[in-house]
């Protein structure tokens, strides 16, 4: 049975996803929460939600908690609803289930002044962009084909989103290195989900650093198929070699939940 939230804000509207309407979101609600017991859904009032919710309708909060919480805006229809929390639902079933663990900075020791000195020199990097977006690439790689195989749903919204954000994302130029690789992994998970990345518009104009970024997801996350997907250890590995390639010392991040 869904947990609900006791006390919603007004601009939060809990949801129920153990639906008569949607069984195939029951299903796939019943099979997350029996890794993560506790999934709270809200959807989010127009007039309250964030600018990041324009390209992105849907996310998950609370991503390192037992309590973890699906938002997604009021404009969506139902079928866009179903297929925005189904998707949220199956990041959380490869997460806990398959073991692909997200990625973030190590934090310093305390006491260990030369960690420190590094970690805070380092705070105006767009870590949250980049390991974020390793994350998102890596499970949505077996999304899509996990969700259609093994609950009948499909990913239209998702598809179509990646499409139209990376669009207008292909024509603009960055010079750092968190922002190309980034980009780079977005332009990798469309070659596989849709193809045709060759042919994006300003896609040619993309700096060496792009490039290499680009190569390097293709070399470490180009075996990533549904259902054949790595053991914890050798996704946490690729994951490393992929920030490794890019120049990272790799002993700056660690894994979580």
């Amino acid at each position: 049975m869904f947990a609900m939230t006791t006390i919603a804000m007004p601009s939060r509207v809990p949801v129920d996803a153990c639906s008569p309407e949607s069984p195939k979101l029951t299903a796939l609600f019943r099979e997350a929460t029996s890794y993560v017991p506790r999934i709270n859904i809200e959807m989010i009032r127009a007039r309250n939600r964030q600018a990041r919710m324009e390209n992105h309708p849907a996310f998950l909060v609370g991503l390192n908690t037992q309590n973890p919480t699906i938002q997604f805006v009021e404009s969506l229809d139902r079928g866009q609803r179903i297929e925005a929390i189904a998707h949220e639902l199956g990041h959380l079933v490869l997460l806990y289930r398959s073991g692909l663990r997200l990625i973030t900075r190590t934090r310093p020791r305390p006491g260990d002044r030369d960690a420190v000195y590094k970690y805070f020199l380092n705070l105006n990097k767009d870590w949250h962009y980049l390991l974020g977006q390793i994350g998102n690439t890596t499970h949505h790689l077996f999304l899509a084909d996990y969700l259609r195989e093994e609950h009948g749903m499909g990913s239209d919204i998702h598809l179509r989103l990646l499409h139209d954000n990376f669009s207008v994302l292909a024509k603009e130029v960055a010079w750092d290195m968190e922002s190309l690789s980034a980009k780079a992994l977005i332009a990798f998970e469309y070659e596989r989900l849709i193809g045709g990345v060759e042919n994006m518009a300003g896609l040619s104009q993309q700096p060496d650093l792009f490039w290499r970024a680009y190569h390097s997801a293709s070399k470490h996350f180009g075996s990533y198929y549904f259902p054949n997907i790595p053991v914890a250890s050798c996704h946490e590995e690729n994951i490393l070699s992929f920030l490794g390639d890019l120049g990272y010392d790799v002993d700056d991040f660690t894994f979580f939940p």
